[in-house]
């Protein structure tokens, strides 16, 4: 959305009179409804409008709510900046430089934490599970895997203050322990 706005001319932007405000703002819509789940969607908004007549422009509060998160956030960051974040994520590769992904996961054998959200469609739970079970199975003895019943999707991390922090503090505890009898072991 960022590159098809007029303003957006391949990026140089910086010295002319508008900046691509308008695909800054569609892009964060978009993105604004893959980073939360239609449940939750459907508990704080419903099918509730704010207007009883039907026209062309928004009638729903869910329309208003995201059209005001896609301006607020356009206004805020640089639409290059986004892009290259986005570029860079797509072009990582945890496999680079290896044979296979069991290889590239056979050099991770710090305790991990996996924590997923059932609602997340970014990162589902089933890829989630995938990353845990590839990683005891490259050799790492020390994997957790939180699944958390959230209906925040994505934004789950930011949002699910008492879930994640369960996950967390047992998983320090946990990998605390463990280190713990490691030392003993080398000690005997």
């Amino acid at each position: 959305m960022i590159m098809t706005d007029p303003n957006w001319h391949n990026g140089h932007y910086y010295d002319k009179d508008a900046y691509p405000l308008d695909g800054m703002r569609i892009a964060r819509e978009i993105a604004t409804l893959t980073y939360r789940s239609g449940p939750e969607w459907l508990e704080r908004f419903g099918l509730r409008r704010f207007s009883d007549q039907i026209h062309l422009a928004p009638t729903f509060e869910i329309e208003s709510y995201l059209q005001y998160q896609g301006l607020t956030f356009a206004k805020k960051y640089d639409p290059n900046s986004l892009l290259y974040i986005s570029k860079a994520m797509d072009l990582f590769n945890l496999t680079e430089g290896y044979e296979s992904q069991n290889d590239a996961l056979s050099q991770i054998q710090c305790p991990v934490l996996v924590l997923g959200s059932q609602t997340d469609i970014l990162f589902p739970i089933w890829q989630q599970k995938q990353l845990a079970e590839g990683l005891i199975n490259a050799g790492n003895a020390h994997v957790t895997f939180f699944e958390l019943n959230s209906i925040f999707g994505h934004d789950t991390f930011l949002l699910d203050i008492n879930g994640v922090s369960t996950a967390l503090k047992g998983f320090l505890e946990i990998s605390a322990l463990s280190i713990e009898e490691e030392n003993e072991e080398i000690q005997s």
